[in-house]
């Protein structure tokens, strides 16, 4: 039995193949050149100095050894039957295609079995639009031998689509490489928001309207935020920073590579995620494997998912938002939250368990 993964959003699929792998199963990866920076695996593995949006594939391969289970897809003919046609001829050969975000609305076509892994992209599906596209993408989740999706608060949309099956299966969060690193503390609190500016997914704008109140009220603290997102709602956030009075308690960076994100997740006395979705991504999962305190705002798929409560500071309005940066101002419920956070994500997220889930699932499909 051989698998193939194709496409890596977040290096979802880079992650979860490297697991794979070392459970000894024969499965590859399958990536766009061209991929957003984030989507590429040295993103993953290296420091790397360079603009996501602008990622020089060629330049930084130089000084990367890309492992041979690595396929790459020409995919620089945008949206042309020639890149379609790329796509079919690298993906021959396999038992089973696995597809990542859009990848499975051309090769639902290709007469090899396929099935669909879904880390939110179902969230543009359960809708009203009628594009050719998203009905594609609508029937790839029906043709599928099954849907495996990753995050919790999506059950409904993805069950929705009528797929043949569907398997929560967690992203792979490597305690190894997720792991707490020593750094300098400054006296004040250092807060870190690493999500994108999506204002209507991810809350992003509650936060700085909750933190405009924490510092207002006498409580010395920074908040770190990545430079990102939706442009217009990156040019919002740093409007509202301005009016709301906090420009010189909130610091822009740019965005970071796995290794420098690492750093900055410990560095942090705690992640402050999204606020309206009710579910975590990768980013979520990765603070808490840092140690670090996660504020989030979870339903209770999260529990559902997992079989027990997700050790995080709960929140999604304002006010929920300000008083949780009040409780994490003790330190030794910083402690607490923490070393609970990463136990958590450790027992679930694990390569291993992960892998294991997921064989199970291949073995099932094709026999």
């Amino acid at each position: 039995m051989k698998i193939a993964h194709v496409l890596n959003m977040a290096n979802d699929g880079y992650s979860t193949v490297k697991a794979l792998r070392k459970e000894g199963f024969d499965c590859d990866l399958i990536i766009d050149a061209d991929d957003f920076g984030m989507g590429l695996p040295m993103w993953e593995d290296l420091e790397i100095e360079m603009d996501p949006y602008q990622f020089n594939f060629k330049e930084v391969l130089k000084h990367y050894d890309l492992p041979d289970w690595i396929k790459i897809w020409e995919a620089k003919y945008k949206f042309t039957l020639l890149k379609i046609s790329n796509l079919f001829r690298v993906s021959r050969g396999y038992d089973l295609l696995h597809c990542h975000v859009t990848s499975s609305v051309c090769l639902q076509f290709s007469g090899q079995p396929f099935m669909v892994y879904d880390a939110g992209w179902v969230r543009n599906l359960v809708n009203d639009i009628r594009s050719v596209g998203i009905e594609l993408g609508r029937r790839s989740y029906r043709e599928a031998l099954g849907v495996t999706w990753t995050n919790p608060d999506t059950h409904d949309m993805v069950k929705s689509l009528n797929p043949k099956r569907m398997d929560y299966i967690p992203f792979v969060i490597d305690p190894e490489q997720y792991k707490p690193v020593k750094t300098e503390k400054s006296d004040n609190l250092l807060f870190f928001h690493p999500a994108r500016q999506v204002w209507d997914v991810k809350g992003n704008d509650k936060l700085f309207c909750a933190f405009g109140t924490f510092v207002k009220n006498g409580f010395d603290a920074r908040l770190r935020c990545i430079d990102w997102g939706y442009a217009e709602d990156v040019e919002a956030a740093k409007k509202l920073v301005n009016e709301l009075g906090i420009s010189d308690r909130v610091e822009w960076v740019k965005p970071m590579s796995k290794p420098r994100l690492i750093r900055a997740y410990s560095e942090a006395d705690a992640v402050f995620d999204q606020f309206t979705i009710g579910g975590s991504g990768t980013g979520g999962l990765e603070a808490m494997s840092c140690g670090t305190p996660l504020c989030i705002y979870m339903t209770h798929w999260t529990a559902d998912a997992f079989g027990e409560e997700p050790p995080v500071v709960n929140a999604c309005s304002i006010s929920d938002i300000h008083d949780a940066m009040i409780l994490l101002t003790d330190k030794n419920y910083r402690q607490k939250m923490g070393k609970l956070g990463r136990e958590y994500v450790s027992r679930h997220c694990n390569p291993s368990t992960v892998a294991k889930k997921l064989i199970k699932v291949y073995e099932e499909v094709l026999n």
